[in-house]
Parts: C-alpha cells; structure tokens; sequence
C-alpha cells in the first residue's frame, strides 16, 4: 500500500522511535543478542533504518537526533495545505505533539504490516504483534522519566484520545500491572485515516449525513432572526455552541444546514431521542460527534420534544465531557432551555426559534399549494386557521394534494374541505379521554334566531376568522399579551339552540368540537380536578379543538365566602380555571342555563356573551316547518300559525314533538297532518309540566 503525506511521516517517526528504544535495549544489554528468530538488537535497528549499516548499533544521541528530525517532519506534514487526515484529527480533537506521536506509534503497523515484527522484537515476545499501554510510554519516553509519566496521563479516561474514542484500551489481567493493558487505535479512525469513507455502526440510523441543500431563500423565517443565528455560527471566538428552541418543526435544524451550506460546510444531524432510546448513550454519542469531527462537519444535536429537563445522567456526561473540546460547531435544537445544557455547554448562545406568525405560515401554504392547485382566499383561510409549523403545513399541504390528485388526476384543485381535513389529520392528541368529539352536520340555514341573537353570533366567528390578522398584521398583539383566545358565554333556557350553535361555530372555524365530560374531570381528591383540567386545555392548544362546556356553571360557579377547608379546594379550582381561560390561547364556549351562578370574574374573562331567549311566534313557526327533512310526507293544509301561536316551545322541544308526530303518522302509513302535530305538542307540553 502506498502511503503519502503526513502518514509516511507518522510511520518515519515510529520507526525512529522504535529504533532508539531497540538502541536503548541493546546498549543496556536487553537485546544484545540473537533471538529465537535469528534477529539480533543491530539487526532490527537497521530494518528501523533502513540508511544504516546492520553491524553497529549507533550511540543514543544520534538515536534521539534522528527521533527529533522525525518529529519535526510530522509537525510539518500536520500543517501542509491540503490539510492531511491526520493532521485534520490532531485539529478537530485538540490533539496535543504527544497526543499525536502516540498516534502515529499505533498507526504504522496498521498502515506496514512488516512492522509487526518490528514491534515483536521490542516488546521481546514474538507472540504478540499490539503494544500496551507501558510499551507506548516507554517508546516515546525514551530515558526521560517525565515524558514517560507524561505519556501515561494521556491514557486517562478523561484525555482527549480516550474521551473522544481515538484509541481503545483492554483491560489488564488479573496478575499483570494497569500498564500492561493492551492499546490500539479504534478501527473506525484506522479506517478514517486509510481515507475509508464509512460511518461507525454505533450511530447507523441516528445519523444524517449531509445537509438536505435547501437555499436559504427558501428558508421561510423571520429575516432578523437568521441573522442573529448567523452571527451566533460565526463566532470567531472559537467553535460556536448554539441551542436553538422552539417547536418541532419550525425550521430550527434547516436553517442551520442552509447557513452551513452557504458557508460551504457539511453537517451531521444527531438524534438525540434515538440515541436515548437505544441505550449505551455515551458510546453512541461519542461515535457521532467523532464522525461529525472526522468529516469536519458541523454538529446539529436534535432533541425533539423528547428531550427537556429528565434526561439520563449519561446524557449529561457524554454532552459535558465530549463537547468542550472538538473543534467544530455544535447546535442543539430543542423544544425548551433546559438548565443541565446551561451547566453542560460553556459559553452557550440561546435563541428562540418561535412558531411562524401568520404572514410566514401565508407563505409555506403558498409554496406547497401554489396557484392553481389551490386558490390564494383557501390558502389565506387555513393559513389563519391553523396555527402549524413549517414541517407540518408540508405534510398537511402533501395529503390535501393527494386528496386532490385522487378526485382529478387530470385537473387537481384542492378545497377548502380537503384543507380542513388535510389539517385535522395532524392533530395528534387524547382528548376523548375526557371529552367527547360532537360532530358538525348542521347549517347556518338549520339555525332560527333572532336577528340580535343571530349577529352576536357572527361577531363571535368575525373573532376567530381575523384573531390571527388583527394579532400580527395590525399589531393588536402587544395590547393583548393575554387573553387571546376566542371564547363565549352561550347563556339561555334549555333548548334554544346552545349547543347547536356551539357546532355550528366549530365547523365555521374549521375545528373539531369537544364537550367535556365533568364526570371524566372532577375529582373527590384535593389537585386532581386541577389536573384534570390542565391535561384538557394542554392537549385543546396542541389540537385546535373548541372546548365546549356544557352545564359551565357546575365548573364556573361563583366563589364563596371561606368557612371550611371544603370552601378553600373548592374556590381553588374557580381559581385555576380563572387563571387558565386568560392564557388559554384557543376557542372556549361556555353554555349555560343559569348565567347569574358564573363567577362574575368569569364574565369579565369571556370576550363575548351571547344570549339566546324563547323563540316568539314568527321563530316558533320557522322551527316547526324546519324540523321535517324533504322525503317526510306533510298534508298540504297543516295549520303552521295556529300550532306556533298555540305551543310556546324552545326549539329543543320543538324538534321533540315534530319526532312524535312522524311516529304517530307512519304507524297509521299516512301523511303527517294538523292532528298529529297538535297531539304532539300536547304530549311534550305535559312532560315539560305545562297544561293547554
């Protein structure tokens, strides 16, 4: 094998080394004479050098004379331009000279065979062919005691050789010495500096090789953010440590691999949470950073959501001991600011990477459904509707083109509805364990209310259809730090429509509708309600769902004078709540028959109070005509005025007795007729208490 550069110098300087050991030997009378194999001390020191007569052996200082030339000569080849591998590894590993002489010591054999034998002889056992850690120290430290002591302290755990994994130490017999134990260079830096292009098996599937070679123009962020993570990468004071926190999927690792890519630089993305997950995380974090190391690459540690405060011990250890040294960027993306990385990572630069606002997630809809594959007013809306990451629009606007493609493959056009339902596909969250999911198969056209009932209403979706404009483009943000989110009193007799226009405004606002089970969310035990409550506002924010609180005045009664310890718990749920519905950032309705039992803090809280009366006469008679689907057969001559005039009804009652009257009329196979609508009022009358 042919062997160049600064890896013939490595070989030139072991054997220089080797022969003034041999020299050494020889002179001390330990090798003097013929082996087993017929190879005397002059013998070897002439295959060691090879410019020499093999009848003498030459005085010690001609020996450590041409030990320096050596040296002097690997130094050179570490610095030449192009930079050598092995002098890429003394950089990037803040390898000291004896950091380095030990490496070339255990990379000649590797890279000449025929030095095997070499090392035999001065080990003065043929049967081995690898040194140990005392031959290292001895070879290098020749009659100098210091160096020799020198040499052991960098076989420390905590050296760079040692820590990083550019060598590998066994373990000692039971009946040997501690520097006996065998030693040798890790094959994947043998291979490295073969210049094999391999990656450690240790991180095969935890790590991403290569930036994706995104352009930063197509990086969508705010503008002044990029720069402040540009120059946070550009620290000239020494390799940058940068955390980026954020959600997933804002971008936090592509403008990372973009900056680099513009710089020319490659990167290497860790998974941080794989990592964890498979186990021996030191060895697999130092594999990792030592690929990143031997490629000159940058470092992109990616934590996900799962990585945050409770994190192994082990992960510490390997981020604190491996990090403060290697001499290439390194950026953490993470969910939060965690204090062990504060401790961990000297001279940590921390910038938040927030989620896009409005205008920026305009633009990645936009890029991913561009005109005419869906319309500039549908992309608006969602882009409003949704507050999505960058990584999850891409995947939302991919399914919504499939749906798409599947209804037309010739002309695909994407809906608002395959929109809606590209989004709710993204949510990912346990809501129905304490709610449950309503669905939205009503119409406005459904709805009979009065007119001042009727735009209260859609004062309340205006709300929530240009929150998110208002907030950003108008600047109304900074007068509302909280208090945010869309929510509403629905407040009247029972059966005048509440919850009906609590699905009507979901599906307005293109979310899904939860009612929430107060069985599922009270509890006898002190904090749990509290709990309870916290687990359903956390998974509503992380899934754009209407919490709808029906019955609200059995959560959100007032608070009352302190005479028990019962009376505290209880007013430090009204509290909680207080204290929840003013952060909480999504849609809130509230439905409720008693509105005067609402804690009048509640009210306050509460952007919009709609109330909803008994419907008069003209509404009555709009509900008793809408309540029949087209195919039920009506009589022609059903007196509508008379059985509205006659029956005061909310239109839950309504829709009751219209039920009724079908059943009376298709058991006798006729047409529903005055009669039976008239005897179904009756009934419902007597059940609701009233008599006619």
């Amino acid at each position: 094998m042919a062997i160049q550069g600064a890896n013939q110098a490595a070989v030139d300087f072991a054997r220089a080394v080797l022969a003034r050991f041999v020299a050494l030997g020889a002179q001390r009378g330990r090798m003097g004479g013929k082996t087993a194999f017929g190879v005397s001390s002059a013998e070897m020191v002439a295959v060691l050098s090879t410019d020499r007569s093999a009848d003498t052996v030459e005085p010690l200082p001609e020996e450590d004379a041409r030990v320096l030339a050596a040296g002097a000569a690997l130094a050179r080849a570490l610095v030449a331009v192009p930079e050598p591998l092995l002098g890429r590894l003394a950089r990037v590993f803040s390898l000291s000279p004896l950091d380095v002489s030990i490496v070339a010591l255990l990379l000649a054999p590797e890279l000449e065979h025929d030095l095997e034998r070499a090392y035999s002889f001065a080990l003065d056992d043929f049967t081995r062919k690898r040194a140990d850690v005392g031959f290292v120290a001895r070879v290098l430290g020749g009659s100098d005691l210091a160096k020799l002591d020198d040499t052991l302290r960098r076989f420390d755990d905590s050296a760079p050789l040692r820590r990083h994994g550019i060598v590998t130490v066994g373990s000692p017999a039971a009946e040997t010495s501690a520097t006996m134990r065998p030693v040798r260079l890790a094959d994947r830096i043998v291979a490295f500096l073969r210049g094999h292009d391999s990656v450690d098996e240790l991180v095969h599937g935890l790590a991403r090789i290569g930036s994706r070679r995104v352009p930063l123009a197509d990086v969508v962020m705010n503008p002044e953010l990029v720069t402040r993570i540009r120059r946070a990468l550009d620290d000239a004071a020494g390799p940058p440590r940068v955390l980026l926190a954020g959600p997933e999927g804002v971008g936090r690792g592509l403008v990372v691999e973009a900056l680099f890519d513009e710089a020319g630089r490659n990167t290497v993305h860790l998974d941080l949470a794989g990592i964890v997950a498979e186990g021996r995380i030191e060895e697999r974090i130092a594999a990792g950073l030592r690929e990143a190391a031997l490629r000159d690459c940058a470092v992109i540690l990616d934590g996900g959501t799962a990585i945050d405060k409770d994190v192994p011990r082990a992960l510490i250890n390997a981020i604190t001991d491996r990090v403060a040294d290697l001499r290439v960027p390194i950026v953490f993306t993470l969910a939060n600011h965690p204090t062990w990385l504060v401790q961990a990572v000297g001279s940590l630069v921390e910038l938040d990477v927030p989620s896009p606002s409005r205008r920026e997630r305009l633009e990645l809809w936009g890029k991913a459904l561009p005109p005419p594959l869906a319309s500039t007013e549908d992309v608006e809306t969602v882009a409003s509707r949704y507050a999505f990451s960058g990584g999850t629009i891409a995947r939302a606007a991919s399914r919504a083109a499939s749906a798409a493609r599947l209804r037309d493959p010739a002309a695909p056009k994407v809906t608002l509805e395959d929109l809606g339902e590209a989004a709710r596909l993204m949510f990912s969250h346990r809501l129905g364990a304490l709610a449950q999911r309503i669905p939205t198969g009503f119409s406005w056209d459904d709805l009979v209310l009065p007119k001042d009932t009727y735009d209260a209403l859609k004062e309340v979706v205006r709300f929530g259809r240009y929150r998110a404009y208002l907030l950003e483009e108008w600047g109304f943000a900074a007068k509302l730090p909280y208090g945010r989110g869309v929510s509403a009193i629905l407040a009247g007799p029972p059966g005048t429509g509440k919850t009906m226009v609590a699905q009507l405004l979901a599906k307005d606002l293109g979310y899904d509708l939860y009612r929430i089970d107060i069985s599922q969310v009270v509890n006898k035990y002190i904090g749990e309600t509290e709990k309870n409550l916290a687990r359903i506002f956390d998974e509503a924010e992380s899934s754009h769902a209407v919490l709808f609180f029906d019955e609200a005045d059995s959560l959100f009664a007032k608070r009352t004078e302190v005479k028990s310890s019962n009376d505290r718990y209880a007013n430090l749920e009204v509290n909680y709540l207080l204290q929840r519905m003013e952060t909480y950032d999504g849609v809130t309705l509230l439905a409720t028959n008693l509105e005067q039992g609402l804690d009048e803090a509640f009210k306050r809280r509460v952007r919009f109070s709609v109330q909803f009366e008994l419907p008069e006469e003209p509404e009555r008679r709009m509900l008793w005509r809408s309540m029949f689907p087209p195919k039920v057969p009506l009589a022609p001559d059903i007196d509508w005025d008379t059985i509205a005039k006659q029956f005061e009804m909310a239109g839950g009652y309504i829709k009751k007795a219209a039920l009724r009257a079908a059943l009376i009329a298709v058991e006798a196979k006729r047409a529903i007729t005055t009669a039976d609508l008239l005897e179904a009022a009756r009934q419902e009358y007597r059940e609701m208490g009233r008599i006619i």
